[in-house]
C-alpha cells in the first residue's frame, strides 16, 4: 500500500521525525510505504533536516509554506490552496490512501480527493479546536473556529478509517460527526518509543549522569521534561516537590525543557527551593540517560475538555525508563494507569498533593527497583514502538478489509 501522510508542524515541534517516521519505518517492514507532505512555516535549516530524516527512512518528503499573515486566515487559505499539492502527489506516486493528520491538512485532502477514489485516512491527533478555546483564548464562536470545526466534522464522515489517542475522543468525534457514521472505523492508536533508547539506566550510567548533577545514588530524584506553560502545573509540580523536601529533605528536582527561562518566574514564587532544582536543556537523544537514573516523574497538566483526547508522549518515555509517576485524572485515557506504576490526581489540591508525596517516599522509594520492574514490563506492552506499530497496523488492516 502506498500511503501519502500530509501533516502541518510548527518549527518548534519534531513529532514527524521523532514520533511517526520510526512507527512508518515498523509499519514499511509490513510492505506499507510513505510519501510525506509536511505544511509549515519553519526555516530552510528545519526542513533541510526533516527531508533528511525522510530519506534516511527511505520516504519521499516535500514541504509546502504556510502563510503565517494574517494568521488564522493565512493558516485556512493555505490549507484551501494546499489541496492542489495533495492532489498532485497523489497522481505522482499512484497513492492508495491519503493519511491527513489533524484538521487542517485534512481540509487540504478532502478538497484534494474530491472526485478520487483514493481512500482517506484521518488522524484526528487530539481536538486541536477545542485546545486553542481552552488554552489560546480563541473564540468558539469566532469563524475560523467553527468553519474548522465543521471541517473536523466533515473529516471524520468522509474518512474510511479515524485514528484518535483516547476513548474519550473516539466518543466526541462520533458524536460531532452525527448518526451514521460507522463506530468501528474508529482506532486508538499509542505513541510509541524505541525500547532500546528509552529505558532504565544500569548503576554504571546512573552514576554517572548523577555524578554531573552533583548527586549521590542514594538522592531522590525527581524528574519533568516538556513544556513550560500554565497547562503544565509548574506551581502544581513544585509545592508536590517541596511536600516531598519536608520529608526528604536531600531530594532533588531535574526540570529538563527547551525553555529554561520561562521556569524561573515560577520557581521565584518558591524561594525556599532554590539550590535543590536544575533546570537544563539538553538534546533529545541525551533525555532518556537522564530519565533512566531518576526515581519518579512528574506529568501533571490542567484537566479541560480539549485535553480529554490527548496521549502525553512524555508518560510512555517514563515508564519505559522504569520510572514510576505522577500524572493527572482525565487527561486522555490516563485514568487506565494501574496503582503498580503510578498515582493519578483527581484534583491536584494540597491533599492529592500531600497523598502523592507521601506515596513516593513510603512506598516508591523503599521498593524502587520493584517499581522500576513493574514499569518497564506494563510499558513494553503498551508504549513500546513495536506496540505503537502494531495499533497503527490494525487500522490499516480495517481498511483493507472494507476495500
Amino acid at each position: 500500500m502506498k500511503v501519502l501522510f500530509v501533516t502541518w508542524d510548527g518549527p518548534q515541534v519534531t513529532y514527524l521525525e521523532s514520533l511517526f517516521l520510526p512507527i512508518f519505518s515498523q509499519l514499511a517492514i509490513e510492505g506499507i510505504s510513505f510519501q510525506i507532505l509536511q505544511f509549515t512555516w519553519g526555516d530552510v535549516e528545519r526542513i533541510t533536516l526533516a527531508r533528511q530524516a525522510c530519506e534516511r527512512a527511505g520516504f519521499g518528503y516535500q514541504a509546502i509554506s504556510v502563510w503565517r499573515r494574517p494568521r488564522a486566515a493565512g493558516a485556512m487559505l493555505t490549507a484551501l490552496a494546499g489541496a492542489r499539492h495533495v492532489k498532485n502527489v497523489v497522481h505522482a506516486h499512484h497513492i492508495d490512501l491519503v493519511m491527513a493528520r489533524s484538521t487542517l491538512p485534512a481540509l487540504a485532502t478532502m478538497l484534494a480527493l474530491r472526485d478520487s477514489q483514493c481512500s482517506m485516512m484521518f488522524d484526528a491527533d487530539g481536538l486541536p479546536q477545542d485546545e486553542r478555546v481552552d488554552f489560546a483564548g480563541q473564540s468558539p464562536n469566532s469563524l475560523i473556529h467553527r468553519l474548522l470545526r465543521d471541517a473536523e466534522a466533515q473529516a471524520v464522515r468522509r474518512a474510511d478509517v479515524v485514528l484518535t489517542r483516547s476513548t474519550k475522543a473516539v466518543e466526541i468525534l462520533h458524536a460531532r460527526a452525527g448518526a451514521g457514521t460507522a463506530v468501528d472505523k474508529f482506532h486508538i492508536v499509542t505513541n510509541g518509543r524505541d525500547v532500546k533508547r528509552f529505558k532504565p539506566a544500569d548503576t554504571v550510567e546512573s552514576v554517572k549522569v548523577r555524578r554531573g548533577l552533583g548527586l549521590t545514588m542514594d538522592t531522590p530524584l525527581i524528574v519533568y521534561a516538556g513544556s513550560i506553560g500554565p497547562q503544565y502545573c509548574m506551581d502544581e509540580m513544585l509545592r508536590l516537590f517541596a511536600m516531598i523536601r519536608v520529608r526528604r529533605s536531600d531530594a532533588h528536582l531535574l526540570i529538563l525543557t527547551g525553555s529554561p527561562e520561562a521556569v524561573q518566574p515560577w520557581l521565584n514564587k518558591h524561594p525556599q527551593l532554590y539550590g535543590c532544582v536544575t533546570i537544563l536543556t539538553v538534546s533529545a537523544k541525551a533525555v532518556p540517560q537522564y530519565l533512566g537514573c531518576a526515581d519518579l516523574g512528574l506529568a501533571l497538566r490542567q484537566p479541560s475538555f480539549s485535553m480529554q483526547a490527548v496521549a502525553p508522549i512524555k508518560l510512555g518515555e517514563y515508564l519505559l525508563c522504569g520510572l514510576p509517576v505522577v500524572a493527572t485524572a482525565r487527561i486522555g485515557d490516563t485514568n487506565a494507569i494501574s496503582d503498580d506504576v503510578g498515582m493519578v490526581l483527581q484534583r491536584m489540591d494540597d491533599d492529592d498533593l500531600k497523598a502523592s508525596a507521601d506515596w513516593f517516599i513510603d512506598s516508591v522509594l523503599p521498593l524502587r527497583n520493584s517499581y522500576r520492574a513493574k514499569c518497564r514490563i506494563i510499558s513494553l506492552n503498551r508504549f513500546s514502538l513495536e506496540a505503537s506499530a502494531a495499533s497503527y497496523l490494525q487500522a490499516f488492516k480495517y481498511l483493507e478489509s472494507k476495500l
